[in-house]
């Protein structure tokens, strides 16, 4: 005697494929850290500021970001945090503009949509 086994497909159906309240790529949050970062580097005016300044102003608002959300720092974890910051922003960095001298360089090679689309992200953080 064979036994006749029944297979489901596991395909999603279109009903399935929309959730109401998933969000998709485009969507999904994106970390302020690199929020914050993404609008002082497209919109950076300061030709003087080195890339220490530079990291040092994207680190210091984004504590004040945390601040805001009453998420607090304790002070005898402060200094290690921003240090360590201070190296995931400088990474950012080296990644985005690799290529670039300057980060003015950078800004020049920009599309025209990206320092408004970094714009709108920024004032969603606030």
């Amino acid at each position: 005697m064979k036994a006749v086994v029944k297979v489901q497909s596991k395909l999603p159906t279109k009903s399935a494929a929309r959730v109401p309240g998933r969000k998709t790529k485009d969507q999904a949050q994106l970390d302020p850290l690199f929020v914050i970062f993404e609008q002082h580097l497209y919109n950076f005016d300061d030709s003087d500021q080195d890339r220490k300044a530079f990291i040092g102003n994207v680190v210091a608002e984004y504590l004040t970001y945390l601040r805001k959300r009453n998420i607090t720092v304790p002070k005898s974890l402060e200094q290690p945090i921003v240090e360590e910051l201070g190296s995931q922003v400088n990474t950012m960095l080296v990644k985005k503009i690799y290529g670039c001298l300057t980060i003015k360089d950078f800004q020049r090679r920009l599309p025209t949509g990206e320092k408004r689309r970094a714009r709108t992200r920024y004032t969603k953080l606030g």
